[in-house]
């Protein structure tokens, strides 16, 4: 499956011109409080790390804890929010991030007359609607911003930036 889907990821980078964007958007956990991002910094167990049963917690060096959505979303459980022992995070669940997802309908397998279902068969909030067999759009309003739709598109096309950006 890596060939096929490295074979599809070329062909993406070549339709949307690689290389001339700025560097990747790094979402935050669900619920974390980047002002107390200070204190993140005196953890010494990454406990947020540690506990996400998805494996998705990225920690480097001294920047703050983010998730990684190259294989798998982010299931909102709570549990690295749970784990925390910096005070890191707000005390009510959450249940999106502020991201936004997007399709890159010039590299979307689907938008090229491709069936292809891959992102819209994991979307558990029903966020990803096709019209026909094709043309998948992505619903803001329902979109949770999770993440498990981008590391299953074999095009690589799907992304998320900041909601801050357009």
């Amino acid at each position: 499956m890596d060939s096929r889907r490295g074979f599809f990821a070329s062909l993406a980078s070549l339709a949307v011109g690689k290389g001339k964007e700025k560097g990747p958007f790094h979402p935050l956990l669900p619920g974390f409080i980047a002002e107390n991002s200070q204190n993140c910094l005196t953890c010494e167990t990454s406990a947020c790390k540690n506990i996400c049963e998805e494996g998705i917690v990225v920690r480097e060096g001294t920047a703050s804890p983010y998730l990684d959505f190259s294989r798998k979303g982010c299931t909102f459980c709570g549990e690295c929010s749970a784990a925390c022992e910096q005070n890191c995070f707000i005390a009510e669940p959450v249940k999106t991030l502020s991201a936004r997802v997007e399709i890159g309908i010039l590299s979307c397998l689907a938008w090229n007359k491709t069936i292809c279902r891959s992102c819209a068969d994991v979307c558990n909030d029903k966020a990803i609607q096709f019209t026909g067999l094709f043309n998948p759009e992505i619903d803001p309003e329902a979109c949770t911003a999770c993440g498990f739709c981008i590391g299953v598109c074999p095009a690589y096309t799907i992304t998320v930036t900041s909601k801050d950006t357009r």
